[in-house]
């Protein structure tokens, strides 16, 4: 998918707009769990965009992840946050410096794009605290993508949860429809706020 086409994407997202995306790392982003490959060192083939374990396992994002991030570093006000329980950050993080988003001019690396990183073993609740502490975004203003149901406990903190498909990933469907939930609810929430005023 071009730049050009990642701009034609915003006629189908609605007006109000979360201010984090936040993603889990295994099934979520990439179709294996790093912490259960060979690990590094790692080597790159830019050519399909694949990482490869020190014996040459195969690291493959979801086929929409680069287009998904791409999207989200299109619109200025939303940042995009890591909520991982892996055992070994330093493998992920390894890898995310590897990976490219051909999507976004001068193909930077996955990496460099994520605005924050919280990942290791340990209850996402804690995570996600640390996430708006460090960002000063509310849990409110956040929607999250994962494919643990169990997961889903962050909804006590006001985070909008979505479960992943483990054979697909993040689509970039699903992300839309993410932000589209999202705006439906804080309208709600809005709405039920200017009533009580009343």
């Amino acid at each position: 998918m071009t730049i050009t086409d990642i701009q034609s994407l915003h006629q189908q997202l609605p007006e109000r707009l979360p201010k984090m995306v936040v993603f889990d790392l295994d099934y979520t982003c990439w179709k294996t769990w790093i912490d259960c490959t060979a690990g590094p060192p790692f080597t790159y083939d830019a050519n399909v965009n694949v990482v490869y374990t020190k014996k040459q396992e195969d690291v493959r994002l979801f086929e929409d992840l680069s287009t998904v991030f791409a999207l989200i570093k299109s619109l200025p006000d939303v940042k995009i946050g890591i909520a991982s329980r892996t055992e070994t950050d330093n493998w992920a993080i390894a890898a995310l410096e590897l990976f490219r988003i051909p999507e976004i001019e001068g193909s930077p690396t996955m990496m460099s794009q994520i605005d924050y990183f919280e990942a290791y073993p340990g209850s996402k609740i804690q995570h996600f605290k640390e996430l708006e502490k460090k960002s000063g975004i509310l849990c409110k203003d956040m929607v999250f993508f994962d494919d643990m149901l169990y997961n889903n406990n962050v909804t006590k903190l006001g985070v909008l949860f979505n479960l992943v498909d483990k054979r697909k990933g993040v689509t970039v469907q699903s992300l839309i429809a993410s932000l589209v939930q999202y705006d439906k609810e804080s309208r709600y929430v809005q709405t039920k706020l200017d009533f009580s005023k009343h």
